[in-house]
């Protein structure tokens, strides 16, 4: 018996360090992916809120509610928050008391290989 449990030890030596090191792998990966996605989808979702309180301010007349100054006033935003959105992104549609702001973006994301493009688009409203 005192000549097998060398032998068993021996034979599975390299099993778990080739496991450990996938499984490091995937999280590097798992990493470096959240590293250059997370940014933008976090910037998507403050956009997002900063629409809908733009579009209850204008619903409510506190501000003025020309389709221009809203648009301005979105891009400031965007750009405070490092998002590049041109006039043409954003859509602004009144009817009666209801205001809807829809924007539609891409953000280009390098990876080693290629450019991934995320596609946003949404409308806030009030």
């Amino acid at each position: 018996m005192t000549n097998l449990a060398p032998k068993i030890l021996r034979s599975s030596g390299g099993k778990g360090n080739l496991g450990c090191l996938f499984s490091l792998l995937i999280v590097v990966a798992l990493g470096y992916l959240g590293y250059k996605f997370v940014p933008h989808y976090m910037s998507h979702f403050e956009l997002k809120d900063a629409l809908n309180e733009i579009a209850v301010y204008r619903a409510a007349g506190t501000r003025g509610s020309e389709k221009q100054t809203i648009q301005e006033e979105v891009i400031a935003k965007a750009k405070e928050l490092g998002i590049q959105l041109k006039r043409e992104d954003i859509k602004v549609r009144q009817e009666e008391e209801k205001v809807y702001i829809t924007v539609k973006y891409t953000v280009p994301v390098d990876l080693p290989n290629q450019v991934y493009n995320l596609n946003f688009e949404f409308t806030g409203h009030n």
